[in-house]
């Protein structure tokens, strides 16, 4: 039934197109990423810096891969990682047939695209690494970071896969990450030998010489067969797990497809069995002086679930990890910083996106929209302060200086509001439009249409991303010997700026788009009275 589905499904194709388009994505794919990164002038380590990367090094991308291990293990014990589509769920596992028969070929194919995408992801980390440094070649730093990003993305299949099949429990799974998480952090803080932490072989594999030796063959081997063992595991998977996911999976692909990134967020929180506390953690009082609006988003923040206020904690630190990484001398970590940001304010503005959830209540209350969603940023941006204060303290421990503190500051709070500006207009662009002009895309040329919606998707992270460049200024400052902070300053209210007119945006975005309607009929009125006086 599968290879009958797959004959019907590819009996379309033209293989010599479909294989140039490949051939064109690689060329242009590959181009922009080695064009992008030479743009990039940061400084060559030198070679006290290279023997303390070497030192350092492979306990830092070791954490890297418990934190993805600890993903997987709870999304194994959420019932992931399969999701297999909804016929084969009701009719084929239902069938007197052995579940290994049914499922094996979907997990390997889902640790095989697992892993392509990390190794695809560790070989452009590994050019960019050999950029700034001088011993090894280009190549060998690309072929070791894609052997690590296999690795990594290998490990997250086959812990997900181990923790479903083995049937544990989510609390043992949790403590199990987090004791390998604990573990990797001791090795990394205490500077110790490349080899006591439970990953520093792993981590080891980008940095270690030669290219190929002993120590890579046997950490790669180890990995395969972690995923030999899950995939293994395949038949014990939840017939019922299965069903709920192949149906969440199914919505899910089709809200990317209208990057509908809304609904992609809350399928991702059902996926995980991620619940709203029915108890909130605080309660605020009525008082006159507080619109009700400003209430009403406090106690939506007030039931958040422990768990996604962990998550939220992490991805301000691995945003701050970035930042410092940047200050250091790795410019391209920006960009990691701007999108955790990103995913930190989809979770934060949590009030607002529930009101342009429901726009037949929002249109029925006697309060200009503008304004209510304008209101509902408020209670997001109070609930930054304790996310900064947590930030400033990361970076105090990666650079424990009094001066730390106040850069961080400079630094942290124009970045935070500019993951909440652009979480903001993610949200506020699904919106209705109160002048009918949703469909007026179709209208346009393909081209036009495609850039339109590129530009659409790309905008919300690019806005996130400039909130990160006053680190960028600081390290420029630095490196040219001028006044850090002066630099830093001017950087960080552009960046406020820009975020206080993304709030006038949100007030104002339907008088907006009625005056940009009203402008485009006015034009194509005169155009048509022209043409007929002619």
């Amino acid at each position: 039934m599968r290879n009958a589905r797959r004959r019907n499904r590819i009996a379309d194709i033209e293989w010599f197109e479909a294989l140039y388009r490949v051939y064109i994505t690689a060329i242009a794919g590959g181009g922009t990423v080695l064009f992008l990164s030479g743009l990039v002038s940061d400084e060559k380590i030198n070679a006290s810096g290279y023997t303390d990367l070497a030192q350092h090094g492979p306990a830092a991308l070791g954490m890297f891969a418990a934190v993805v291990v600890l993903l997987g293990l709870r999304s194994g014990a959420n019932g992931g990682p399969l999701a297999v589509e909804a016929p084969e769920v009701t009719i084929v596992l239902m069938s007197p047939v052995p579940y290994s028969h049914v499922l094996r070929h979907p997990a390997v194919q889902r640790l095989r695209t697992s892993t392509f995408m990390g190794a695809l992801a560790g070989a452009v980390a590994g050019q960019l690494l050999s950029r700034r440094v001088d011993t090894g070649s280009f190549f060998s730093f690309a072929i070791a970071g894609a052997v690590y990003g296999a690795c990594v993305g290998s490990l997250f299949i086959s812990s997900a896969l181990l923790a479903h099949g083995l049937k544990i429990a989510r609390p043992v799974v949790t403590a199990i990450g987090t004791i390998l998480i604990a573990w990797q952090a001791w090795v990394l803080t205490q500077s110790l030998a490349v080899g006591v932490g439970p990953f520093d072989s792993l981590g080891s594999i980008v940095l270690a010489e030669p290219v190929i030796n002993f120590q890579r063959i046997i950490t790669v081997s180890v990995v395969a067969a972690f995923a030999v063992w899950g995939v293994m595991l395949s038949s014990r998977l939840s017939l019922e797990a299965l069903a709920r996911r192949s149906s969440l999976v199914a919505q899910l692909h089709f809200a990317v497809t209208l990057q509908d990134l809304r609904t992609v967020v809350l399928l991702r929180r059902q996926l995980s069995q991620e619940h709203m506390r029915q108890k909130p953690w605080f309660r605020l009082r009525r008082r006159r002086w507080v619109p009700v609006v400003v209430r009403r988003g406090a106690h939506s923040l007030a039931h958040f679930p422990l768990r996604r206020i962990g998550r939220m904690a992490i991805l301000v630190i691995s945003a701050v990890a970035c930042q410092v990484a940047v200050f250091r001398g790795t410019t391209p970590a920006v960009i990691a910083s701007g999108l955790l940001l990103f995913i930190f304010g989809l979770d934060i503005i949590e009030p607002l996106s529930q009101e342009v959830d429901q726009p037949d209540r929002t249109d029925s209350l006697p309060v200009h929209r503008g304004l209510l969603m304008t209101q509902h940023l408020i209670a997001p941006l109070l609930a930054l302060i304790p996310f900064v204060l947590i930030g400033m303290a990361t970076a105090y421990v990666f650079e424990p200086h009094p001066a730390t503190l106040a850069m961080a500051a400079l630094v942290g709070v124009p970045a935070a509001l500019a993951g909440v500006a652009g979480a903001a207009i993610n949200a506020v662009k699904g919106a209705p439009d109160p002048v009918g002009g949703a469909f007026e895309g179709l209208a346009m040329p393909p081209e036009m249409s495609g850039m339109t919606t590129m530009l659409r998707a790309v905008f919300p992270p690019l806005i996130t991303i400039v909130g990160s460049i006053p680190i960028v200024a600081a390290k420029v400052a630095r490196d040219n010997g001028q006044n850090v902070f002066a630099a830093t300053t001017r950087a960080s209210i552009g960046a406020c700026i820009m975020v206080g007119f993304v709030v006038s945006w949100v007030h104002q975005r339907d008088a907006i788009h009625k005056w940009w309607r009203e402008l485009l009929a006015n034009s194509k009125t005169q155009t048509a009275n022209r043409t007929r006086s002619s």
